[in-house]
């Protein structure tokens, strides 16, 4: 609704250009805001990645996580580690933390709840031997 009301109005001229930059911004803002980090699914040992919000992550096969280095973009002091396997953090120390306020993580299939393997619709097969 919001949009089709930006886009009417531009085209009919009641929105000048001041207001429809502001509008532009806002909305570029709100988009920058709901990006989320989604890392790579199978990583190889010692692979980096930066993400849509500017952050460096290098994986470790051997521990199966991710550091993520701190920056002024994180507001993060010292590295981080993250779990995928679990969906946890912790700190340079390995002590156990909340995730950094600014990393904003997408959900990972590991992460998703996993299907019970029945379809919908059918009855399950019985277990066991019957003659």
């Amino acid at each position: 609704m919001f949009f089709s009301f930006i886009f009417a109005s531009a085209i009919s001229g009641i929105m000048d250009k001041r207001h429809f930059l502001i509008a532009a911004m806002c909305l570029m803002t709100l988009a920058g805001c709901s990006q989320k980090t989604e890392l790579p699914e199978n990583p190889e040992d010692k692979e980096e990645y930066r993400d849509s919000q500017g952050n460096s992550w290098i994986y470790n096969a051997l521990l199966m996580r991710w550091a993520l280095m701190p920056s002024a973009m994180n507001g993060l002091t010292s590295t981080h580690y993250y779990y995928p396997q679990s969906g946890s953090w912790t700190d340079a120390n390995g002590a156990k933390v909340d995730p950094p306020s600014k990393v904003k993580m997408a959900s990972t299939s590991s992460a998703r709840s996993k299907s019970s393997g029945h379809v919908f619709g059918t009855t399950p097969r019985p277990s066991g031997v019957h003659a």
